[in-house]
Parts: C-alpha cells; sequence; structure tokens
C-alpha cells in the first residue's frame, strides 16, 4: 500500500470517529437530550399585554400532565402545547402552586409521547460542578439543549418582577447552562436523565442566549405536583407571614432590642388567619413611607434547631403537613419565649 493511500484511508477514518461520541460524558449527554426530547413541549398561550403571545416551556410528568412555572400561565388563555414533532394540542391548567411558582397543565387529545422523573435526591446533597442538561423552548424556538454544571445552591437573592411567586422556594439550584426567556419551565436534569430542578428563572439580561439560570428543586417539585393532583393546592407547611432575615436589618435596632446575633428571620407581615396569626406571632412596625419604626418576633431557632435566615425558615417549615405542630423559639421585646404554630391547609385563591 503506497504513502499516500495510507495517509488518505487514516485521513478518511479520522473523519469518521470525529464524527462520533466516544466521551463518556458526551454519549451521555447525548442519550438524556433525546429521551427528554418526546417529553418536553413549547407552551404558548395568549397574553393580554403581548399581540404575538407568549411562550415558555414545559414537561409530561404523566400520560396527560404537564408541568411548568406559574409565571408562565398565569394570564395566558387559549393554551396549547407543541410537541417535539411540531404537533400542536389544547392545554388548559389543572392546579397551580404559586408559592414556589409551579402549575400543572392537562393537555387534551394527545397521550405523552415521553415522560420525565424527578431525582429523589434532596438538593443539598447534589455535587456542585455535577454536569447538568436542559432542553426548552428559548425564545420559542426549539426544542434546544444546552449543558453546563450546577453551579451553585442557595436562596436568589436579586429582584424578581413578583416577589410573591416563588417565595416559598428557600433555596434554588444554580447553572451556568444557557438560557433565556422561554426556558421558564424547562427540566434540569442529570447527567442520568432525571429532573433534578424546574427552571424558574434567570440572573441577567434576556438579551440573546446567557444568563445564570435558578431552577426550583426537585424534591420541592415533585411534592408540590404530588399534592397538586391529590388536593388541588399544595399542602406544604406554611407560615402565612413575609420575612426578613436579621443581616439585612440595621445593627443598632437589633442592639436596641438586646439581640447580639444576625441569625434568625424576623417576622415583617402577619396573614389573618394563618398559621403564624393563630399562633399570636407579632409583625413589624412601619411608618406610612415604609420605614421600619419597631421589630417584629425574630424567628430563632425551629424545633429546636437554630435558623440562619428567612431561606432556611421557608425550606424548614415547608417540610411540614396540616396537622403537624411546630415549635418556634422567638425573640421578642427583649427576652425569648416559644410559641407553637399548627399547620393547616392553606386557603384556596
Amino acid at each position: 500500500m503506497g504513502r499516500p493511500l495510507l495517509l488518505g484511508l487514516l485521513l478518511a477514518l479520522a473523519l469518521v470517529l470525529g464524527q462520533r461520541l466516544t466521551a463518556p460524558e458526551e454519549i451521555a449527554r447525548s442519550q438524556v437530550i433525546q429521551r427528554a426530547l418526546p417529553a418536553v413541549v413549547r407552551i404558548q398561550g395568549t397574553a393580554p399585554t403581548s399581540e404575538g403571545g407568549a411562550v415558555g416551556t414545559g414537561f409530561f410528568v404523566s400520560p396527560f400532565r404537564v408541568v411548568t412555572n406559574y409565571h408562565v400561565v398565569q394570564d395566558l388563555t387559549d393554551l396549547t402545547v407543541r410537541l417535539h414533532d411540531g404537533r400542536t394540542f389544547p392545554a388548559e391548567r389543572f392546579a397551580v402552586d404559586p408559592g414556589i411558582d409551579l402549575a400543572l397543565l392537562t393537555v387534551r387529545g394527545v397521550q405523552a409521547p415521553g415522560v420525565l422523573g424527578f431525582s429523589r435526591v434532596p438538593a443539598a446533597s447534589l455535587p456542585l460542578g455535577m454536569g447538568v442538561i436542559l432542553v426548552g423552548f428559548p425564545f420559542g424556538q426549539g426544542p434546544l439543549a444546552s449543558s453546563g454544571i450546577l453551579a451553585g445552591v442557595g436562596p436568589l437573592e436579586v429582584p424578581t418582577p413578583d416577589p410573591s411567586i416563588g417565595a416559598e422556594v428557600g433555596e434554588y439550584l444554580f447553572t451556568d447552562a444557557p438560557l433565556t426567556v422561554g426556558n421558564s419551565g424547562s427540566p434540569l436534569m442529570s447527567l442520568q436523565g432525571e429532573v433534578i430542578g424546574v427552571v424558574a428563572d434567570m440572573i441577567g439580561g434576556p438579551s440573546g442566549l446567557g444568563g445564570i439560570g435558578a431552577a426550583i428543586p426537585a424534591e420541592l417539585s415533585a411534592q408540590s405536583v404530588q399534592d397538586l393532583e391529590r388536593f388541588g393546592i399544595p399542602q406544604r407547611g406554611w407560615l402565612g407571614a413575609s420575612l426578613v432575615s436579621l443581616e439585612e436589618l440595621p445593627p443598632v435596632l437589633l442592639r436596641a432590642v438586646g439581640l447580639t446575633t444576625t441569625q434568625g428571620a424576623m417576622v415583617d407581615r402577619v396573614e389573618p388567619g394563618s398559621p403564624a396569626a393563630r399562633a399570636g406571632l407579632r409583625g413589624a412596625q412601619r411608618d406610612p413611607q415604609g420605614r421600619l419604626v419597631a421589630l417584629g418576633d425574630v424567628i430563632l431557632a425551629i424545633n429546636g434547631k437554630p435558623v440562619k435566615d428567612k431561606a432556611e425558615v421557608v425550606r424548614q417549615i415547608a417540610r411540614f403537613r396540616p396537622g403537624d405542630r411546630v415549635r418556634l423559639t422567638l425573640w421578642r421585646e427583649g427576652r425569648r419565649l416559644e410559641a407553637t404554630l399548627v399547620m393547616m391547609a392553606r386557603p384556596r385563591r
């Protein structure tokens, strides 16, 4: 065999091999995307403030149910879902959970061509730096996949358009996988193909692909889906009060009531009829301009376990169910005391 012919064969072999997936992570990533495509849908509807309508992403979790974000479908009418093969079917809201920004839709006229399952691994046990994949419809285009790493786990500390939506998510999963407008509701998956989170927000501007994604952890999402299916409303523990982390408050106010720590959360406003109200929790006093005049009750511990900030209070309370009794350690007017919350079913809104 002549040298030119041998070089030609080697070059041809290299080109063929170059088009194949050889690295284990490449193979795993490709397999996850291929399995996810039939389950991921584009969600579209008519928005009162947008002539062109609005789009987002969702995914099947059972034959006729799709999970997406509450903020995606909050104001939409004439809902439809489009499958990866282009077919479009009508959908309707089955139940919603604004507290963690989830909605469950019913799809008419088709059975899910694919279903995704939630991971059972708690967010706190997920290793930072693990590979992640998301599939969605950025700007309505797609389905398109992107990949990155699990960049962090923690509270969302940037302002959002409506702070009441997602207010009960104690900790989010953060990823550097590229995403943008339209990716809300996308499944964030591990390289094993399990959904570890539902994309809910993006830190960064919507111009072009980019931004840091924030996803609702799987265990919180799965619990919500189960509750919505069974009861129509979430059964997650709720305090019924807005909170402010102590570290966000002026130190002079903390010293004035004898507090020497910044670990804990102050009760700001209490909802009438809520577990917090029935337990006698007191909110803060503010002047007509909204400036803080006097501190509300400060939550220092839940069932004897100290809490760090408002996110941890929300996360710990969310683990309880209606009927559970929860002991709070409070700081009020310079002294420590205890109060008992009795969890109750949430009112329908």
